[in-house]
């Protein structure tokens, strides 16, 4: 049956918010298709693939082959590695694959999903080399030699890499899931092999349907010439749509059909690391033979595949639930006075002005060098005053991404590697990665990136939460490769929502422009008297030039509207020559870099955001703000909730000039480096310095420096250490940082006054729980439980409704429940929880049996939801309890348990009294109709 929208009543219309109504609309939506006649089989099935086919491509799907409407499209509807413990494998050479698999070294277990049992041993996170070749880095160390780093440790090999969850599936293998198939739906995977073949390898996948018979709608042949590299595919499902099915993914082997002219000149699966490329330095050392070079003979020598499923994702096509898209730019060591548009002619002025000037912790203004994101500046919002949490690409990465610092996540910011068990606890923390966030919300997450710090299998990085990443790394050309990727791939994911991470790093030492970008930097005094700052603003206009051409790309493919633009950098850097030296610290240099040092230049970046129709064009924002505000930004721009562990703040209300008061001395700005953090607050700036950092040496002194101070007004390039003669401002400015890192305001200051009236001001969701048993009394008890093993609550209060408070006790974040429901009303309790995203579980009992998982119902029409049995943990049972008031309950017809999270203050408050003559009218139909409570399903 289908519900026609004849059945709303005009009264129902003309008085139910439009909030409700569209909730209502996207319910019935829901329901119709999963019972009405859109679920029904379909009448002929499809037609299986030819046994001949020789090419990665689906079977013939109308669904697919149709151009998306307005306002639809795809979005995940389930990986098939996060359903891995439910599947079945059937893998009889499994054994003879563990030496191959072994010698691959770029792989890890999946971090942020359990995978047990069967899953266990045939689920990895693993890149494959996208590249033709891989050249071992190296790098000359003066007299004493040239350092060849272990790849496997620091992960310095040039070359692409393409890292993806997979499925290992040695053939003759299988594996079976058992999914229900979505509207328009499509599989998309990716075929592959670890080592270099001596069969051709078959890829098949087959569907049984809801009658128990077989299609295969999939089959291809990958030949011995694609082996060890990525081969993306995808194949239609859209007839089985509404049905249960078993999906079965298999391999097998068979004999090779390409001609060895072909095979000789596509192969690239048999080239070895070629090693002893070494750069830098005035030596003449040779690397020991063997030096850090990784051996891959297991993998080189042609063999019996071990064969990989790249991805393998089931889409949906459908109005995805997120309005936009997020293409998130991230420059490398780009700082802000490189962009014409970032800087204020008043302000360089001033600075110039000032008792100590900057020198070259200012680069002039030069008009043109960077046009495309002058022209993102017109198009959005630019944070003028914005800094990174970090000093080094590691921890600013994690900071912008996590929206709190490293620190606070369990990393430190000394040392380069990250032991196993700080990396455990890392991944086993559920860390506030946006990344993760809209991963969760069905969004396709990808990074493109010259970055060896955000993949995890070498202890150098951790991984980030991307379903994939694409590591161009190379001493140049990364910028070319890394647009190439994420320009074709915006291309031929158009119609599916996505986030994608693009890393760019060409303002990164060493500095090696091509002419035409060093021509764009005019000589002195119009660009800077500094050579090194010349090649240093050269390279930011070679990576300018890039995001042009993914700008341009979002235009062709009509995204520019739905795409929200991010750009910034992970840290800037330090080209003062006040800044010259080298630290204690692994005898690092700190001008022309950044890790060793953390002066203001080492930290400012540029902050940028368009969100189409909601950020007003060409606005500047001059408070102060940090990296770690993007994040909750982004979720904001796109209706997700911030993580409890979130410690930034979002920019909207700057953005939009809705901020209470002017924050740009409010917002503690606190940067972590190497053995070094730093404090921003007010005028002054203050280093913090531990063990080796403390040395400096500048020429033929060395001196030691454990605290310095500046004034950033007078001394706007830190030249001059206030801290001996300033030891009050010291002292302050130490309990400052003391309690910026506990993320605590200073009492009696300011900031704290602010942070109680934002409080007050913007009160966190209200999680509503009503009991109801019907026209018999029923005895509902059990334990609430606040928070979990990872994020615990700051505060939580329990509001007792139509009961005394001898109904429950709450104590270190349980409640305790013991209750009779009454025929007249609901009874229950209204919950605030601070953190709001803090997770809460309970385990309740109905008349001394558990709760029955279709007694429970939420959102504002009480629908039922089976999702909420064991609580309000995950963003799915957020979502399904979200909802601007409690359902209209029935308290002598009703039975069962309904769960509301209602927002208060703000917009939804306007027509969300339950009372409404609409949202009654509303709640009655659906009861009717069947699909909401009141159908006594849990009735004795």
């Amino acid at each position: 049956m289908t519900i026609g929208r004849e059945l709303l009543s005009k009264r129902a219309l003309a008085v139910v918010p439009r909030v409700l109504v569209l909730v209502a609309a996207g319910a019935l939506g829901v329901v119709a298709w999963r019972v009405g006649g859109g679920a029904e089989p379909p009448a002929s099935p499809p037609r299986p693939a030819s046994a001949g086919s020789s090419s990665p491509s689906s079977t013939a799907g109308a669904v697919e082959n149709a151009p998306v409407k307005p306002g639809d499209g795809y979005e995940v509807s389930v990986r098939l590695v996060e359903i891995a413990n439910g599947a079945r494998f059937e893998m009889p050479r499994a054994d003879g694959a563990r030496a191959v698999m072994k010698a691959h070294w770029r792989q890890q277990k999946p971090p942020f999903f359990p995978v047990t049992g069967d899953a266990a041993r045939f689920v990895t996170t693993i890149a494959l080399r996208a590249s033709a070749s891989e050249m071992q880095w190296a790098t000359s160390i003066g007299n004493d030699g040239t350092w060849v780093p272990d790849a496997r440790v620091w992960n310095m090999n040039e070359g692409s890499f393409d890292q993806r969850e997979a499925f290992v599936s040695p053939p003759p293998g299988s594996i079976a899931f058992r999914v229900n198939v979505p509207h328009g739906a499509k599989l998309t995977f990716a075929e592959g092999t670890v080592n270099a073949t001596d069969e051709a390898t078959v890829f098949a996948v087959a569907v049984l349907d809801s009658k128990g018979a077989r299609h295969e709608v999939y089959r291809h042949e990958l030949q011995p010439s694609a082996a060890r590299r990525w081969t993306d595919a995808s194949c239609d499902l859209s007839a089985f749509a509404g049905q249960d099915v078993e999906l079965v993914l298999s391999t097998e082997t068979t004999k090779v059909t390409e001609s060895p002219a072909d095979a000789h000149k596509a192969d690239r699966s048999r080239e070895p690391v070629t090693s002893g490329r070494s750069y830098g330095g005035s030596g003449n050392g040779k690397p020991s033979p063997d030096a850090g070079v990784v051996r891959e003979d297991a993998l080189t020598t042609p063999s019996s595949p071990v064969a990989l499923w790249g991805n393998p994702t089931i889409l949906a096509k459908t109005t995805p639930r997120l309005p936009y898209n997020v293409l998130w730019i991230v420059v490398d060591a780009l700082r802000p006075d490189v962009i014409a548009s970032f800087h204020d002619d008043a302000d360089d002025a001033a600075k110039h002005a000032a008792p100590h000037p900057p020198l070259e912790a200012l680069l002039p203004r030069v008009p043109g060098l960077t046009p495309e994101i002058d022209d993102l500046a017109r198009r959005g919002a630019r944070f003028t005053r914005a800094y990174s949490a970090g000093t080094w690409t590691r921890p600013g990465t994690l900071a912008m991404l996590a929206g709190a610092r490293s620190s606070e996540l369990g990393i430190g910011t000394k040392d380069w590697i990250v032991t196993p068990s700080v990396a455990e606890r890392f991944y086993g923390s559920d860390p506030p990665l946006v990344s993760l966030a809209l991963r969760r919300q069905r969004m396709t997450t990808r990074a493109f990136v010259n970055n060896y710090f955000i993949v995890g299998y070498a202890p150098v990085g951790v991984d980030l939460g991307f379903e994939r990443v694409d590591d161009h790394r190379y001493r140049t050309r990364d910028t070319f490769e890394i647009t190439k990727s994420a320009a074709q791939w915006i291309e031929e994911n158009k119609d599916t929502r996505f986030f994608a991470f693009v890393n760019f790093n060409s303002p990164h030492e060493p500095y090696e422009p091509p002419a035409k970008y060093l021509e764009k930097v005019p000589p002195p005094p119009a660009g800077p008297k500094d050579e090194i700052a010349r090649l240093y603003m050269a390279e930011a206009a070679k990576d300018d030039e890039a995001i042009g051409v993914l700008m341009r790309k979002l235009d062709e493919t009509g995204l520019r509207d739905r795409t929200i633009v991010v750009v910034t950098a992970d840290h800037g850097e330090t080209l003062s020559s006040a800044h010259a030296g080298t630290s204690g610290l692994d005898k690092m240099p700190i001008r022309y870099h950044h890790a060793a040092s953390n002066y203001e230049e080492t930290t400012k970046v540029p902050i940028l955001i368009v969100a189409p129709g909601t950020i007003a064009p060409n606005t500047e924002v001059k408070a102060r703000v940090r990296s770690i505000d993007i994040a909750p930004t982004v979720l904001d721009l796109l209706g997700v909730e911030h993580h409890a562990r979130m410690s930034g703040k979002s920019l909207l209300p700057l953005a939009k000039g809705q901020a209470d008061r002017d924050e740009s001395d409010e917002r503690v700005v606190v940067s972590e480096g190497r053995g070094s953090r730093a404090i921003m607050y007010g005028r002054w700036r203050l280093i913090v310095r531990e063990g080796a950092a403390r040395i400096i040496t500048q020429g033929d002194k060395t001196r030691e420096a454990e605290v310095e101070l500046f004034d950033l007004v007078d001394d706007p390039g830190e030249r001059r250490d206030l801290a001996p003669s300033k030891p009050e401002v010291v002292a302050e400015m130490k309990a400052r940082l003391e309690a910026a890192l506990k993320n605590v305001p200073v009492a009696g200051s300011s900031e704290r006054q602010g942070a109680l009236a934002q409080a007050d001001a913007q009160s966190p969701p209200m999680l509503r729980l009503r009991f109801a048993g019907g026209p018999t009394s029923r005895r509902a008890s059990g334990t609430i439980v606040i928070g979990d093993g990872k994020t615990k609550p700051k505060t939580f209060d329990v509001t007792p409704v139509e009961l005394g408070r001898d109904a429950f006790r709450a104590e270190q974040g349980k409640i305790e429940v013991a209750l009779h429901t009454s025929p007249s009303a609901a009874v229950g309790f209204d919950i605030v929880i601070d953190p709001p995203s803090t997770p809460v579980t309970w385990e309740l009992w109905l008349d001394d049996k558990p709760w029955p998982e279709e007694g429970v119902f939420g959102g504002p029409f009480g629908l039922v939801a089976p999702i909420l049995r064991k609580g309000v943990a995950t963003d799915e049972a957020r979502l399904a309890a979200q909802s601007i008031a409690l359902p209209m309950i029935d308290a002598q017809r009703d039975v069962g348990l309904f769960v509301a999270r209602e927002r208060r203050g703000g917009d939804g408050e306007q027509g969300g009294a339950a009372s409404d003559e609409g949202a009654e009218e509303m709640a009655r139909l659906l009861r009717e109709w069947g699909y909401a409570h009141g159908s006594n399903a849990t009735a004795k």
